[in-house]
């Protein structure tokens, strides 16, 4: 992994931490104080506040001295992603961190931001891990990207440069635990909001792994706060309805194929709104091609059962079942699925 010795001394680059509030004053002062905490000071921290009704704003002027606090009281509600968008957009450092009110940032992680971004000019946007707490602030036992199976297997493919493939698989990080360089913002803001499931830190990851520029350190820098009052953090992954096999091969055709042509379709919006961002010809879009095509040949399979086993044996063959299979599914869901789409 990037970054595991001695820090050196870090450039002249100005840190802005963008921190989104609402109605935060239950953690919000212990975040402030992780803020103040840091061995290397922000330059700027950029509140946007979406309309809080509690002391939030008042907390966030008891660290007026401690901290270059730049306080934007929003006018009407914004919500998550639009109010990031704001508080980025308002920020002039080098590089930029967006920060939830409810978490503790461990005090060198401006520091190892701001020495990662020296030692690999050719990025523009890292992720780190992070430490799970409960809402005591207590330890969980556990790391956020095990959490997101990102796991040494998947650690090795983000190095080997399949940043894009586990990307367009699932999620690997939270806004929280990511940095950038300001030069992305031109590319990244406005945040689309137009695309199913898609939040802001997905779509950032995204658009650096498409452009080759999105690193990783292998250290937890946060304690990442689980409680029930989170808008965003993690949550189980909920459990569909199971379909036995006699229902499997009663049930409407169009009922086992929308699924897939609902994945296609999706792919096909987001790769239209990066092609928007990240030259057309970017080698990195024959990633999303490839699951296009995958989701297109699943949801359009011949209704005659021979007409299938090319389509499907060549899909297998490729490994495309093993790729783009629900990373929370076993060894033996290839398989299932392909014998699926050759019987059902």
């Amino acid at each position: 992994m990037e970054n595991r010795g001695t820090l050196k001394i870090p450039l002249l680059q100005t840190l802005s931490i963008a921190l989104c509030t609402y109605n935060g004053s239950k953690f919000l002062r212990k975040q402030l104080q992780s803020l103040a905490n840091q061995t290397l000071p922000p330059f700027e921290v950029v509140v946007t506040d979406d309309c809080s009704t509690d002391d939030t704003i008042s907390i966030i002027q008891e660290f007026a001295k401690a901290l270059n606090i730049k306080i934007f009281a929003n006018d009407f509600p914004l919500k998550v992603t639009k109010n990031f968008e704001k508080a980025i957009s308002l920020c002039s450092g080098d590089i930029i961190l967006m920060c939830d009110q409810d978490d503790i940032w461990h005090p060198d992680k401006l520091a190892k931001i701001s020495q990662y971004f020296q030692d690999n000019p050719n990025k523009s946007a890292v992720s780190a891990d992070a430490e799970l707490v409960d809402e005591k602030g207590e330890s969980l036992n556990k790391n956020f990207w095990s959490v997101v199976r990102f796991h040494e297997f998947q650690i090795q493919q983000f190095k080997d440069g399949k940043a894009v493939e586990l990307l367009l698989a699932g999620n690997r990080t939270a806004g929280c635990m990511m940095a950038f360089r300001k030069e992305l913002i031109e590319k990244i803001v406005p945040f689309p909001i137009h695309i199913p499931l898609m939040i802001h830190d997905n779509w950032i990851t995204i658009v650096a792994a498409m452009m080759d520029s999105l690193g990783m350190i292998d250290e937890k820098l946060i304690s990442y706060r689980q409680h029930s009052f989170q808008q965003i953090g993690i949550r189980e992954k909920e459990i569909g309805k199971t379909v036995s096999l006699k229902d499997r091969f009663s049930r409407p055709r169009n009922e086992k194929l929308a699924p897939f042509l609902e994945k296609r379709d999706y792919f096909c919006v987001l790769k239209d709104a990066l092609s928007e961002r990240i030259y057309p010809n970017n080698h990195n879009f024959r990633h999303l091609d490839n699951v296009i095509n995958y989701y297109e040949i699943r949801g359009t399979l011949s209704s005659f059962h021979l007409a299938r086993f090319f389509p499907v044996v060549n899909l297998l063959l490729k490994g495309d079942y093993h790729l783009y299979k629900d990373q929370y599914a076993s060894w033996k869901a290839p398989f299932v699925a392909a014998l699926g789409d050759l019987l059902e």
